[in-house]
């Protein structure tokens, strides 16, 4: 390698691989390294949604749109708790980048553009994503990337881990790395753009950073924010931590592990009217389970103990729901109440509640009052719509579900050129960063923007690579 590079991006994902593109394609020499043994991160995770506003699909469909909607938009759903200049960039900038994207071959799912899906809708048709989710975006990305280490811009150094930064007291001049084989190495540079990702893995630094709720994630495993943790120790500000809300919900395939969270179930009434109710871990009910709103239930289950609950239901409605896992056949799933940690049944509600450990008096109440509703006796204290049948044929059943997460909400605070700041909001010379390391909460705040990690993401590693940096 040679001793000093135009720009050493940290991090081959969302936010590092446009970095490490647009860097090459305007001549600079781009080392690009990352933990893994492949390019991508979260994309293979990710679901791969993207918002933006004023793009060329949108102009063929017929869609009025314009950033400004669109910035209105992610200010009402978050009630104005985001960056206002940062969020105005990435938006003012998110047509260029999925415009981007199209031109070089990237296909939306046929069911794109939508208003909303799985989080709360925006005024207009914006929301995209490729039929192969995250995957879609790096099958877009990856060959042009290809072209550029092909060229010669760019080198490609995966299996290769950040140490730490190497700083002399004025600006950040290089980094120091360890391959998986136990080399290591000081790398200088003019440039370095960390885009490392977020901490969502990282079961210490999670304690640390957001110390009032459990981690229970479902996310890329190189999440560990080594990137974080270099910055700070420099004098970065880090900051947003405990600006945190659950997905919901998760099942931990193993309650002892906090990464062994998946998320088959389909609890969106958009998607499947609920036929079971969801009570707390005392067994009373907490959430109306049909509410319209994901942002309503993700807020009354982060406000339940552990973030836990239990989906509570029949063998009636085993048999007869549409099925609630769209992982598993219903006919397959019978069998994991008998081995898997998160399911129970009982051929009583006493029994079940037992199981559970749940409040045997409560959890009767709960399904007895529910049952009730269901047959007009009274109203439903929730004012839950969708009663399609009681709940009282044996064996009773029930699904431990948890609040999850598959981002960080913390992470470094940046300018608008996004250069990394330290404690006293000054810019940390020659030090940027792009992505997940913002933390989700700087552009989504207490909630869920929907389209707003991914396409942001690229959108800053492309302005880095294209507009910002100097060599």
């Amino acid at each position: 390698m040679q001793e000093e590079w135009d720009v050493i991006v940290v991090g081959a994902g969302t936010a590092g691989i446009p970095a490490a593109i647009f860097s090459g394609q305007r001549g600079a020499k781009v080392l690009l390294i990352d933990a893994d043994e492949r390019i991508g991160g979260t994309l293979h995770w990710s679901t791969g949604q993207m918002t933006a506003a004023g793009t060329k699909l949108q102009k063929k469909l017929g869609i009025e749109d314009h950033p400004d909607w669109h910035f209105e938009d992610c200010m009402r759903i978050s009630g104005g708790d985001l960056h206002p200049s940062l969020a105005k960039i990435a938006i003012d900038n998110a047509a260029v980048s999925f415009d981007w994207l199209m031109d070089n071959g990237f296909e939306v799912s046929p069911e794109t553009p939508v208003a909303g899906h799985g989080h709360e809708p925006q005024r207009v048709r914006r929301y995209a994503w490729g039929p192969n989710g995250g995957l879609s975006v790096l099958e877009v990305m990856e060959p042009i990337l290809n072209t550029e280490i092909g060229k010669g811009t760019v080198t490609l150094s995966l299996e290769t881990k950040l140490s730490s930064l190497i700083y002399d007291s004025e600006e950040v001049i290089g980094v120091r790395i360890k391959a998986r084989d136990g080399t290591e190495a000081e790398i200088y540079g003019k440039n370095i753009v960390l885009t490392t990702g977020g901490y969502a893995a990282n079961e210490d630094l999670w304690k640390q950073m957001t110390p009032n709720y459990p981690l229970r994630s479902w996310c890329n495993p190189y999440s560990k924010g080594e990137g974080i943790i270099a910055a700070k120790k420099i004098g970065a500000k880090v900051d947003g931590g405990n600006e945190f809300l659950c997905s919901f919900a998760g099942i931990m395939q193993d309650p002892n592990d906090p990464l062994s969270v998946r998320s088959g179930l389909i609890l969106n009434p958009h998607m499947r009217q609920p036929w079971e109710i969801f009570v707390n871990n005392n067994g009373e009910r907490f959430v109306r389970e049909d509410h319209p709103s994901v942002d309503h239930r993700e807020h009354a289950l982060l406000n339940q103990s552990n973030m836990e609950m239990y989906i509570v239901f029949d063998e009636g409605i085993r048999q007869n729901s549409p099925n609630i896992n769209h992982e598993i056949q219903r006919e397959h799933t019978i069998h994991l109440y008998e081995s898997h940690p998160s399911y129970f049944k009982a051929d009583t509600i006493e029994e079940l509640a037992r199981k559970c450990g749940m409040d045997e008096i409560k959890l009767k109440q709960s399904i007895d009052g529910y049952n009730l509703s269901v047959e007009k006796v009274h109203a439903d204290p929730f004012k839950r719509e969708s009663l399609p049948r009681p709940i009282n044929k044996p064996p009773y059943l029930a699904i431990r579900a948890v609040g999850f997460t598959v981002l960080s909400p913390g992470g470094l605070d940046v300018d608008d050129d996004l250069r990394v700041l330290d404690q006293k909001n000054r810019p940390i010379a020659n030090l940027y960063a792009a992505g997940e390391i913002y933390g989700k909460s700087r552009l989504s705040g207490k909630t869920y923007l929907s389209g707003m990690s991914l396409l942001p993401a690229l959108t800053f590693g492309r302005l880095l690579g294209q507009k910002i940096l100097n060599w």
